[in-house]
């Protein structure tokens, strides 16, 4: 609810929408929205849905941008196909957001053994990222920059790794 808080409060953006697989989180984040303080017109350019990345879902569609903050790790790797294929595929944004941990960057965390969340099904290197990311963007019409978020190492890079996605004119991929 944090990141779906800056952006409502952002007149810029038209319609806002959250989801998550989990019930609990999407109260949670309502809460924090404080949707039921919402003026009628602010609360109508708001949703909050339960849905996962992994099954096509009408709601994903018609958004200019989507941003997979900190997902793709709880997905298991045998999932990942599907979720690149409802995201990229089936809702098509213009562009999409990811970010997810650099597992090399965990060796700096005192007393981290292990990945930094216990659900977390992976934690890629820069390079695995790289890889996959470019392979989304090829497969599905998208150009793909990466970037790194938070205090750079020299040797490990940055303890957060963001790839940005803008999807190709013309591109029906």
């Amino acid at each position: 609810g944090q990141f779906l808080d800056r952006l409502v409060r952002t007149p810029a953006f038209s319609r806002v929408a959250g989801c998550d697989v989990s019930a609990r989180s999407l109260q949670y984040a309502a809460r924090r929205l404080r949707l039921e303080r919402m003026s009628e017109r602010q609360a109508e350019r708001v949703e909050l849905f339960q849905s996962a990345l992994t099954y096509e879902d009408e709601r994903f569609a018609g958004f200019d941008a989507a941003v997979l903050m900190e997902v793709v790790e709880h997905v298991d790797p045998p999932r990942l196909e599907a979720l690149e294929r409802v995201v990229f595929g089936a809702a098509k944004p213009g562009a999409v957001i990811v970010t997810t941990p650099n597992g090399e960057y965990n060796v700096l965390y005192e007393g981290l053994v292990g990945m930094r969340h216990p659900d977390h099904r992976f934690e890629w290197t820069r390079a695995e990222f790289a890889h996959w990311s470019d392979h989304v963007a090829a497969t599905y019409g998208y150009a793909v920059e990466h970037r790194g978020i938070g205090d750079l190492d020299d040797t490990l890079g940055t303890p957060t790794q963001m790839a940005i996605f803008t999807r190709k004119e013309g591109s029906d991929a």
